[in-house]
């Protein structure tokens, strides 16, 4: 339980909201945050899911879809910020994908996203990623992602993915 504390706090630094619509929401291996947007402009719709000290984040934010990884130990590496990463990931046995992030804050890298990979995640079981650092250095992670249709649902709505 005490992953999903940090998961909690995690979530509750990336959306940047004090008073969500819903925070906390455990949806499957996922942990929810839903805020509307007053103005129309989208909303702050966030799925999380740990692995570890790391957590998998899918957006939708102000209606453009991402994804993020979140570093949630208490033992950090801060990211470099502005760094770019490169990613590999595979969802269950599909082919493998690789795309690149850029890290927004010493916790936080922002991954360049493709509807067709949140899709492929959100029907998956599990996700495995890795994090290929400029230095050759490359971290692995596996995340547990069942229940990810349900927790998808107010997400997909403001960033459809069908």
């Amino acid at each position: 339980m005490n992953g999903l504390v940090m998961v909690a706090a995690a979530l509750l630094l990336t959306t940047g909201a004090a008073h969500a619509d819903y925070e906390g929401r455990r949806v499957g291996n996922w942990l929810t945050s839903a805020t509307e947007d007053r103005f129309g402009d989208g909303g702050v719709f966030i799925a999380v899911t740990p692995d570890g000290s790391t957590a998998l984040a899918v957006r939708c934010l102000q209606k453009k879809l991402s994804i993020g990884l979140i570093d949630i130990g208490s033992d950090q590496k801060p990211y470099m910020e502005k760094e770019i990463y490169a990613f590999k990931f595979r969802v269950e046995k599909q082919p493998i994908r690789e795309t690149v992030g850029v890290a927004i804050s010493p916790r936080l890298i922002e991954v360049v996203t493709e509807k067709e990979l949140v899709k492929a995640i959100r029907d998956g079981r599990e996700t495995a990623v890795r994090l290929l650092e400029k230095s050759g250095v490359a971290s692995s992670f596996l995340f547990k992602t069942a229940g990810a249709p349900k927790a998808f649902v107010d997400l997909a709505k403001e960033c459809p993915l069908d």
